[in-house]
């Protein structure tokens, strides 16, 4: 079965490949192989001999090796039909973590109702979805998660009782709220002490269901006097599943496909990140700093190139609503409708023709051929908005396109706002939103465009409700996308001669300061409209932006996710071996270059300012994990060209305690006599301040 990919699930195994903690056998024994992703969602676009269940153009979800790509092929066992109201986003959250979960509790577990369940990890995907199945059956679920804010969801999610998952503590917790009888089945993802723990909650005939891959490549030990009592020990690999176990695949997916079309599971709350995005993908899994699925959308894979420019298809024979249409870029947009072609413009505000220099402006529009309708109504009132479109279809032609740019901007900081401050900035924007994507379902649109700003993507002091606003106006698009219904958000840089920013020139100089923009005039931004619209994009954004310039006041231009943008900006010269360098300086230059490309590194992965790395302050203390310690080892072995051993936290590695490892490393090969007086000098430092490596 070929599939075009519209949506592919990310999962710990692609994270720990990537990392290098996984070996090679760990995944050759499986259906996906070393390939990075093993599920995704899309539509059917070719089928071989024999193949029966599925036909092209079928929505379907499944398994499928190296699914983080635009097509795949994969076995027919492997996937399943989709409802139609399903989003392929949703339905990518769906395929590992339920055959997952009805594998574990149903098939080898038995999960019956009554009995108490312990699941591990609970705020990951196959955590989320085993706490669905579990309840279905109507199984007792204690969960864990590793912090507060994922245990309040897991409580959300219907999980009976949360503990913390770093707490050992967690083992008499169970025992207390089981009254000393422990539960009948683990679903465990934890290793070590924490996994032994886990073994010694299970009464006599628990199930023991062990999701982790490291501990058996590592060749843990676990000590058999916990199994004495009839307990059984299952490891679980579902992606050997299709390879291994075909019919057993092909009736769990069935299963899966049944109870999701049923309602009886539901896809699960997830992220999702443009193929483009995917470093920023990896790095919040690396993190643990998401809550159920992180799904990676092939959308917008190559960023927006703007091809030379193409025609717009309006019609001559269709009427094109655009609110906020009789002033400012509201009505430069109604202005760019008649110039390419739009039979009919209706203009909707809430004065409607008493705006002033309404009239003006409608004998401008009619001057370029358009006919052209004024309407007073406040957009996000269904009743008053309905009346106008009921006008509209009754007195024009067919309803074939939407421009909402009708907006209200009040900046405030959170702590002068309140609800109906909020409200008037949400209402006209949003509320309007909302509406016309209801009302107009029966109207032959095929222009469905939303206003939205460059703000959602850097963030503006004081525009908290306005940002939130327009975000979820992108969401909207891409929902609409999702429904097969046209949608597209644009998020609009600064414009000088229009609207908001053209009344309050102080205002505008100043975010053009802190964004990098350059304001640009309406006419020029709009003439990027037929390629943006051509590119199949559900969210754009249209800015001439400096990126460096605009880091200065951004710190968020510092994630993976503008890496391309912004240009080099590190305050280390990329011409030559940095080793080479380091021997050609003295000893105390080369010992702060040493440090400076450690911190810079360090800074990176925790994304802190470099003047924010203490040199002595051990890392973890700063919010490195061990998954971090492993980047920032293969970082730097990169620059140094040499081999590092993993770095151990647990032993309050700090920015000094590396250093004294590159040193000693560096001086144990062949080196110019200054950087041998370098490690000589360092080996000696920083003993007492932090512990070694």
């Amino acid at each position: 079965v070929a599939i075009e990919v519209q949506a592919a699930g990310l999962n710990f195994r692609d994270m720990m490949w990537a990392m290098g903690l996984l070996p090679e056998e760990a995944l050759i024994d499986g259906f996906a192989g070393p390939t990075f992703g093993l599920e995704c969602a899309g539509i059917v676009r070719a089928v071989g001999p024999g193949v029966e269940n599925v036909a092209v153009g079928d929505r379907v979800a499944g398994l499928a090796p190296a699914s983080l790509s635009t097509e795949v092929v994969t076995a027919e066992h492997a996937v399943m039909r989709i409802p139609a109201e399903t989003s392929f986003a949703a339905a990518a959250t769906v395929p590992v973590v339920f055959v997952t979960a009805i594998y574990a509790l149903g098939t080898l577990a038995k999960l019956a109702a009554g009995e108490h369940v312990l699941i591990h990890a609970a705020a990951g995907g196959v955590g989320l979805a085993a706490i669905q199945y579990a309840k279905h059956r109507g199984a007792f679920v204690i969960a864990t998660a590793g912090s507060e804010t994922k245990r309040a969801f897991l409580r959300l999610a219907g999980a009976d009782h949360v503990l913390d998952s770093r707490d050992l503590g967690f083992a008499d917790a169970v025992r207390a709220i089981t009254e000393g009888q422990g539960v009948d089945v683990v679903l465990n993802s934890l290793s070590g002490e924490a996994m032994e723990q886990s073994l010694g909650v299970l009464k006599p005939f628990g199930r023991f269901l062990e999701l982790g891959k490291r501990d058996f490549y590592l060749n843990s030990r676990i000590h058999l006097r916990a199994l004495r009592q009839n307990i059984s020990y299952f490891a679980i690999d579902v992606d050997q599943l299709p390879l291994q176990r075909p019919d057993l695949a092909r009736a769990l997916l069935g299963e899966v496909s049944e109870a999701l079309a049923s309602g009886t599971i539901r896809p699960l709350a997830h992220r999702a990140f443009s193929f483009a995005a995917i470093e920023d993908a990896f790095r919040l899994m690396q993190a643990s700093g998401h809550i159920g699925k992180i799904v990676l959308l092939p959308a917008g894979n190559a960023g927006l190139r703007l091809p030379p420019p193409t025609e717009l298809a309006l019609r001559r024979d269709g009427t094109y609503l655009v609110t906020g249409g009789l002033t400012g870029f509201g009505f430069a947009a109604a202005r760019w409708l008649a110039e390419h072609g739009a039979g009919s413009v209706a203009l909707l505000g809430r004065r409607g023709a008493a705006t002033p220099g309404a009239e003006d402006r409608v004998a401008e529009l009619r001057s370029l051929g358009a006919e052209v309708s004024i309407h007073a109504a406040d957009v996000a009132d269904p009743a008053s908005l309905s009346v106008v479109l009921d006008e509209i279809r009754t007195r024009h032609p067919p309803l074939r396109g939407v421009v909402h740019a009708a907006s209200v901007i009040a900046d405030a900081l959170a702590t002068e706002f309140d609800t109906a401050d909020a409200s008037a900035i949400l209402r006209p924007k949003l509320g309007g939103a909302v509406a016309l994507d209801r009302l107009t379902r029966d109207d032959p649109i095929e222009l469905f465009l939303l206003f939205s700003s460059a703000t959602t993507l850097l963030g503006a002091p004081g525009q908290g409700a306005y940002v939130a606003a327009n975000c979820a106006l992108e969401a909207l698009a891409r929902a609409r996308r999702a429904e097969g219904k046209p949608g597209l958000a644009i998020a609009w840089g600064p414009i000088e001669d229009a609207g908001y920013l053209a009344e309050r020139r102080d205002t505008r100089d100043a975010l053009a300061r802190r964004l990098g923009a350059r304001p640009l005039p309406a006419t020029q931004a709009l003439s990027a409209l037929p390629a943006i619209c051509d590119s199949g994009l559900a969210v754009a954004g249209f800015a001439e932006t400096n990126w460096n310039e605009a880091r200065r006041f951004l710190p968020t231009l510092s994630a993976p996710f503008f890496a391309e943008v912004r240009g080099e900006t590190g305050s280390l010269p990329n011409d030559g071996s940095l080793v080479e360098r380091l021997s050609e300086l003295d000893t105390e230059e080369a010992l702060a270059l040493l440090k400076t490309v450690v911190a810079e590194e360090a800074a990176g992965i925790l994304r802190l300012p470099v003047a924010g790395i203490d040199e002595f302050r051990p890392l973890s203390e700063m919010g490195m994990d061990s998954l971090m310690a492993v980047e920032l080892r293969l970082a730097l072995e990169s620059r140094l060209r040499i081999d590092l051993p993993l770095m151990s936290l647990a032993e309050g590695t700090s920015v000094a305690s590396i250093v004294k490892r590159l040193a000693g490393a560096l001086s144990a090969r062949p080196q110019p006599r200054e950087l041998l007086r370098l490690a000589e000098r360092y080996e000696g430092a920083g003993d007492d301040a932090a512990a070694p490596v």
